[in-house]
């Protein structure tokens, strides 16, 4: 049975980084990354188009988590089951709207959080550490940084942490190369 560690953390907190760092040094560790958005054709600004939208992910997600656990190789995703949860939960929120997912999902929702990691890498960093790596970083635009650091950060942050799973990373202090150490211990120290 695969082990399935999952990575978190605000944008430009350096998870890419770190993520390809693993890959150079471990690799035989599956490396799953992000949500990898589709389209599903479905406005998500409208209520049951948006329960139909997450039913899409939540059952990818499903199905991928199946195929890793039957894998002898350990598992790395960047955002893992925990996160899809919380968009589901938190989207309609974002929007202004009072939606009863919980009620709405209920049945998808259960089976996504039998799909939990067995380990929670969570890479945190102050504002001013995320302001400075997002500058340095040419390689993304993130434009929506101000939306998301207003609108998802704050939330997602306190859900992750909660989760007794996580492993908090204060990386303010750390260069990627300590990050990178630092997680390949932890890494090992699991399986």
């Amino acid at each position: 049975m695969g082990v399935i560690f999952s990575l978190s953390g605000c944008k430009a907190v350096g998870k890419s980084t770190l993520l390809n760092g693993i890959k150079n040094e471990l690799p035989t560790m599956i490396i799953r990354e992000g949500f990898r958005k589709f389209d599903t054709g479905f406005d998500t600004n409208v209520e049951e188009q948006f329960y139909e939208n997450e039913r899409c992910y939540i059952r990818r997600e499903i199905e991928e988590y199946k195929i890793l656990r039957q894998s002898k190789k350990p598992a790395l995703l960047l955002r893992g089951a925990e996160d899809l949860e919380f968009y589901a939960l938190h989207y309609p929120k974002i929007i202004g709207q009072n939606w009863d997912v919980e009620s709405n999902l209920k049945n998808e929702l259960a089976a996504l959080r039998k799909c939990s990691s067995d380990y929670i890498l969570y890479l945190d960093a102050d504002l001013k550490t995320i302001t400075q790596r997002k500058n340095r970083d040419a390689t993304k635009a993130r434009k929506n940084m101000s939306s998301w650091l207003e609108n998802w950060q704050p939330f997602i942050e306190a859900y992750i942490k909660a989760n007794p799973k996580t492993t908090v990373l204060n990386t303010n202090k750390m260069s990627a190369e300590e990050v990178l150490a630092w997680s390949l211990k932890w890494i090992s120290e699991k399986l």
